[in-house]
């Protein structure tokens, strides 16, 4: 075998084989074990031969499906990566749209305040306008009720005053004139 062909673990096992080898050959009495442990270093030299040329294929075989599996996981991995790049994409333009929504709906909300603030001023505005209205009516018509009173009490008097004073005026001659009148009046 080439030694560059060789894989380098059985480069380690042979190696120390061999040192022995030389050192069992160089002695005399070695000579038999030499033969025996020659025999043997041959037979393991093809076992170990048939196991890097039979290995070796098991092997490839088994890094090759383990490569194949790998770039199946890898790619498993970039799929699940897109997937979730575009669900984020996805729930960010969400996010976004949540965002105006709620951004109109505050918008709208602010606008309905000033709405309902504005018709509450007016509506303020109407009643104090109407309470003027009705304080100013019912002052009219207080006053005019105190100067119907106050009239009414004056002619009391007056008449009152007049009654006292009345017959020591009248006399049958004026008494007669003002009753001629009255009917006069009475008959047109």
């Amino acid at each position: 075998m080439i030694p560059s062909l060789m894989p380098s673990w059985i480069l380690a096992v042979t190696e120390p084989v061999a040192e022995t080898m030389e050192i069992l050959e160089d002695s005399e009495e070695g000579d038999l074990f030499a033969k025996v442990l020659d025999s043997n270093l041959v037979n393991i030299a093809i076992i170990l031969t048939l196991l890097f040329i039979l290995g070796r294929k098991v092997v490839g075989e088994a890094l090759a499906k383990r490569r194949e599996s790998i770039l199946e996981e890898l790619q498993q991995a970039e799929q699940r990566k897109q997937e979730a790049i575009e669900r984020l994409a996805d729930q960010q333009q969400k996010l976004a749209q949540a965002q105006q929504e709620a951004e109109r709906i505050r918008q709208q909300a602010e606008a309905n305040a000033e709405a309902r603030r504005r018709e509450l001023l007016e509506q303020a505005d109407r009643e104090i306008e109407r309470l003027w209205a009705t304080a100013e009516k019912d002052v009219s018509t207080e006053q005019e009720r105190v100067l119907k009173e106050l009239r009414l009490q004056i002619v009391r008097q007056a008449l009152s005053k007049v009654e006292e004073e009345l017959p020591q005026h009248l006399s049958d001659q004026v008494q007669q004139r003002l009753i001629d009148q009255g009917i006069q009046m009475i008959a047109r």
